[in-house]
């Protein structure tokens, strides 16, 4: 059709050249970004799947993964220099069990997406507890080690892109990598035949406790049991708490993908389990989910990231052993019964008796709260179930002052919801108590040492001047965890009327079992020899010699020597969470309209704190009468409301605001997401 003279055309848009790589296609500013990829698979012709490939702008460190968007729309001009590279890379992961695997991960997605997919790949539930973090041998972590290297040996990454092995990198090495990343089996840790265990020597179990040899096994649900002294430097241990802070920054941002936050192909990446919630604990479903977890708990512990006492860490250390003789005995009748081509755990699947009263006992465990064995009558059944409304008896307590010397006083406590009140005696009950404190929002604290029959309850109740601290003393083990259980339960705003009342008293009860001295009539009968070394911190091997360790942490072992695995390391994680510092990650801060420079801001599962230097709580302020938090993105000022009360401050030492930010929303998705899941 012949156009007229007075029609005009439409104008053509401006074409340009764009470098990706090496190669340079002829674009415009209208063109989306699935044609561009297109055009430039053209123009490589190259007999390749490029389904894995995308975009990447290194100047503006984005991925321009959507196909339908233009160029005018991502910003790209004829200076932008793109890559054309795979969105999923190797990397070096590190498991909780320090075992490292070549695994292969989305570099293009958030790293809570790449999270979520390793943790289905390498079966472990609830992926929203972990995350990735950076290894600090390989991070600048924010000038503290910059210190200490040469200017020669600094590394400048300033302006300069890293290598994403681009498109033009696989061309010339003409190479595809395959991912050794695996879908590992859940076995259940429990040999077939009780038998086998007594015909073991000692000598044997001694030789594998001993030799303690790194290996391959890609069953992730039993660790390999490996050398401390070969670990330990390994180890990411902050010497200070400033260290430690920095350290707690070194989070990947979960909603930046890996790329975004300069990771490079086969960089060392620690996977680890970042929020201290844990619910939904099922050794059924989380054989590698509680051995991993099991796992980095006691590196916590033997690397002195938590401190413990000495029966704490005797404590640990039996259980530890105990987990080894399980393991020992587990793969070493699974050798024996099983051929390379059986199926791991096929020789579980017959159904017998003992399998179906497990796991009724489970059942019954998982939706009544508590522990009910088969020769339980139903009058205790009743009794268990039917807890009194109000709990009373004598204890002794004591409010330390500075300067003065005081002891205990005995007095008449009731405790009735979350509310406690003393009397002198108990006929004063009905008038007016000396006291009446509220638990909720109190920190509680432990102070036992069963071998000197010392049972103490710190409480550190909030006030306008910070943390008050009460110490209650009980006579007797029962009177102690029935009183400690109900503590932890008004503190969280719960009572003793609930059926978890009961679960908690009968696990403080297994705590403190473990920590008695084992009688003589109950020892083990067959001795065999280990590395304490590998058993208990360095300040413990400082402090003991070799034969007293061995002599303690043996005497420790015969109180926890008839557990299985599964329930050693079920007992190791109740034992680590009961520790004061269980859970709480701290960040150098400074607050608003404080005299002090530097302080410590704590974050819990349900709970902020403010520490000083040394640790000690100033205050402390529940996540749920928490209103709001925001963060003024600019000068990094975080500002949290709570009823009544609002804090600011400032995080220090290069801290980004954001991983507190983070902290804090996680835990309020997760106790939410818990809170569903109990409805």
């Amino acid at each position: 059709m012949p156009i007229s003279l007075n029609q005009r055309s439409m104008p053509q848009p401006l074409s340009w050249n764009l470098t990706i790589d090496s190669t340079i296609i002829i674009v415009n500013g209208s063109m989306t970004i699935g044609s561009v990829m297109v055009q430039l698979v053209n123009r490589l012709d190259v007999s390749q799947d490029f389904s894995d490939y995308a975009l990447w702008w290194p100047k503006a460190n984005i991925w321009l993964t959507n196909t339908k968007s233009t160029l005018d729309q991502y910003g790209v001009q004829s200076d932008a220099q793109l890559h054309f590279t795979s969105m999923h890379k190797i990397i070096r992961l590190q498991l909780p069990d320090l075992r490292v695997l070549s695994s292969q991960a989305d570099f293009s997605v958030s790293v809570f997406a790449a999270v979520c997919k390793l943790c289905k790949d390498l079966g472990i539930r609830h992926a929203e507890e972990l995350s990735l973090i950076r290894s600090s041998r390989l991070s600048n972590t924010q000038g503290l080690h910059e210190r200490r290297t040469s200017p020669r040996r600094r590394r400048n990454t300033n302006g300069t892109l890293n290598r994403h092995n681009s498109m033009g990198d696989s061309l010339a090495n003409n190479t595809s990598t395959l991912s050794t990343l695996f879908s590992p089996t859940t076995p259940k840790l429990r040999s077939t035949d009780s038998s086998m265990r007594q015909h073991r020597s000692a000598s044997n179990l001694s030789k594998s406790l001993n030799n303690l040899d790194i290996n391959t096994d890609r069953n992730l649900a039993q660790t390999p049991m490996t050398p401390i002294k070969n670990v330990l430097p390994q180890l990411n241990k902050p010497n200070n708490v400033i260290e430690k802070s920095v350290f707690n920054s070194l989070w990947y941002d979960s909603s930046r993908s890996l790329m975004e936050q300069n990771t490079q192909e086969n960089d060392l990446i620690l996977l680890r389990f970042k929020y201290f919630t844990f619910y939904d604990l099922n050794p059924k479903f989380d054989a590698i989910r509680l051995n991993q977890l099991y796992e980095q708990a006691k590196w916590s512990i033997l690397s002195e990231e938590i401190d413990c006492t000495e029966e704490e860490i005797m404590i640990f250390a039996a259980l530890q052993l105990q987990i080894q003789i399980q393991s020992f005995h587990s793969s070493s009748t699974l050798s024996t019964y099983l051929s390379p081509t059986d199926d791991i755990g096929h020789e579980y699947d017959n159904g017998n008796d003992y399998d179906v009263d497990r796991a009724l006992e489970r059942l019954q465990d998982s939706l009544l709260g508590t522990k009910v064995t088969t020769n339980q009558s139903t009058s205790s059944l009743i009794q268990q179930f039917s807890t009194p409304e109000e709990l009373c008896d004598y204890l002794r307590l004591l409010k330390p002052r500075r300067f003065t010397f005081k002891s205990f006083k005995r007095y008449w406590f009731v405790m009735r919801d979350t509310q406690l009140a003393y009397y002198t005696t108990e006929g004063q009950q009905r008038s007016t108590p000396i006291e009446k404190i509220s638990l909720k929002g109190c920190e509680i604290f432990p102070d036992v040492n069963v071998s000197s029959k010392k049972y103490i309850i710190r409480l550190l109740i909030p006030s306008i001047d910070g943390m008050n601290e009460t110490l209650i003393r009980c006579s007797t083990e029962e009177q102690y965890a029935k009183w400690m259980a109900a503590f932890r339960l008004a503190s969280k705003g719960r009572s003793i009327n609930e059926p978890s009342y009961e679960t908690e008293r009968e696990s403080i009860l297994a705590l403190l079992h473990m920590q008695r001295p084992a009688s003589t009539t109950n020892q083990v009968k067959t001795k065999f020899d280990i590395q304490p070394e590998n058993f208990v911190s360095n300040k413990f091997v400082k402090k003991y010699k070799t034969k007293q360790l061995t002599e303690r942490i043996l005497e420790a072992h015969a109180t926890v020597s008839n557990l299985d695995g599964t329930e050693a390391k079920l007992r190791y994680l109740k034992a680590w969470q009961a520790l004061p510092e269980f859970g709480i990650t701290t960040f150098v801060v400074k607050f608003k309209e404080s005299n002090k420079k530097e302080e410590l801001f704590g974050v819990a599962a349900n709970r902020l704190l403010r520490m000083t230097m040394t640790g000690d709580i100033l205050k402390t302020w529940w996540i749920s009468r928490m209103r709001s938090w925001n963060v003024n993105w600019e000068n990094k000022l975080v500002t949290i409301e709570f009823d009544g009360e609002t804090i600011q401050f400032l995080p220090l030492y290069g801290i980004d605001s954001k991983c507190i930010h983070e902290y804090i929303g996680a835990y309020i998705f997760l106790s939410n997401a818990i809170n569903r899941n109990n409805v």
